[in-house]
């Protein structure tokens, strides 16, 4: 079963970079649900691991590349199609900086409830974004009459709607970034020990890397304990 989490959360690795090449070659309906799938599979490497007992850091490590990535890179494709998404983009990527430099350095970088928001409101974003895009599209695919009402009003108001959704995504991106970075430089002040960026020996590793009771035992610790040696 952990193989099969872990292959779930690569797999939405590479349908996300494979997502560039067939955003403008295949039907927009096929899209959607390629987006769709990519987010089910964030649900569901998640829940599985969780239920059956096979969490491990590399899936941790894993799920949360995936999940930056997937962010990253659909907004950078709306970007280019509608430029109000490059600030969300640009603050996608200093969360992400954040994030990496903290991890580097030996801080934990643990999701918060501010985190967590903000990626509703950038799903919100990317949702009506699409919309603006494929409206006629996904209209003409939607046979469900309150459905399509809703989506109807949706598309007279999406320049509205979308200005504000972005407005709210950059809002919450610009106080996770404060917030990381607020709770990372209080841990290094604090911090004695220095990170000794060499790799631990490969059996260590390994155990370090995928055994789920190492995990659970150590997963408060910064990803420097785990895979450099002390």
């Amino acid at each position: 079963m952990k193989k099969f989490v872990n292959a779930l959360t690569i797999s939405r690795l590479l349908a996300t970079f494979i997502m560039p090449v067939l955003w403008f070659h295949i039907n927009p309906i096929y899209l959607i649900i390629l987006v769709s799938l990519i987010l089910l599979t964030d649900f569901f490497d998640g829940f599985l691991a969780r239920t059956f007992h096979v969490q491990s850091l590399f899936g941790m490590i894993m799920d949360v590349v995936a999940d930056k990535a997937f962010g990253i890179m659909i907004v950078l494709i709306l970007s280019g199609i509608n430029p109000i998404f490059y600030i969300p983009l640009c603050l996608e990527i200093l969360i992400a900086l954040i994030n990496l430099t903290a991890a580097i350095l030996g801080a934990r970088t643990k999701s918060s409830f501010l985190g967590r928001t903000k990626m509703w409101f950038l799903g919100i974003s990317i949702f009506f974004g699409i919309l603006a895009i494929f409206k006629s599209e996904i209209l003409g695919f939607i046979h469900v009459e309150i459905i399509l009402d809703f989506l109807n009003y949706l598309v007279i108001n999406i320049d509205s709607i979308l200005f504000g959704s972005v407005f709210l995504t950059a809002g919450t991106e610009f106080m996770v970034a404060i917030d990381y970075l607020r709770r990372i430089l209080k841990e290094l002040k604090t911090k004695k020990e220095k990170v000794n960026y060499k790799l631990k020996p490969k059996d260590e590793l390994m155990i370090a890397l995928f055994d789920t009771k190492h995990y659970t035992e150590h997963k408060y610790e910064p990803i420097s304990n785990h895979i450099f040696t002390k």
